[in-house]
């Protein structure tokens, strides 16, 4: 099972997404890779649009620990507390989501 480290900081879905494609070409064999890439491409283009905080929230941290898994130590530096994650209310949350937003669209 992958597991987020408390400490690490969430990042932004494209710069997400660019981390894992690049954990991809320098820690996983040709093969997995090409299989890695494809998924990882389909997976980001269908959650696209998605607008759902809690979902995004998730979504990324999945995908955040399933990098974490892949790249190994590269991650110490980082910080994420999910205790506070998983104490936010709808409107801390609804914030988180338009910070992520905001981010999308720069």
């Amino acid at each position: 099972m992958l597991r987020l480290d408390k400490r690490i900081a969430l990042l932004p879905p494209l710069q997400l997404y660019r981390r894992i494609l690049r954990s991809h070409r320098h820690y996983l064999p040709t093969e997995l890779r090409v299989l890695g890439d494809t998924y990882v491409k389909a997976e980001f283009h269908r959650h696209q649009k998605i607008t759902n905080p809690l979902h995004i929230v998730g979504f990324l941290s999945t995908w955040q620990s399933y990098c974490q898994e892949i790249e190994g130590e590269h991650w110490k530096d980082q910080k994420f507390n999910k205790e506070l994650l998983e104490s936010l209310n709808e409107q801390q949350i609804s914030q988180l989501y338009q910070l992520l937003k905001a981010i999308r669209e720069e």
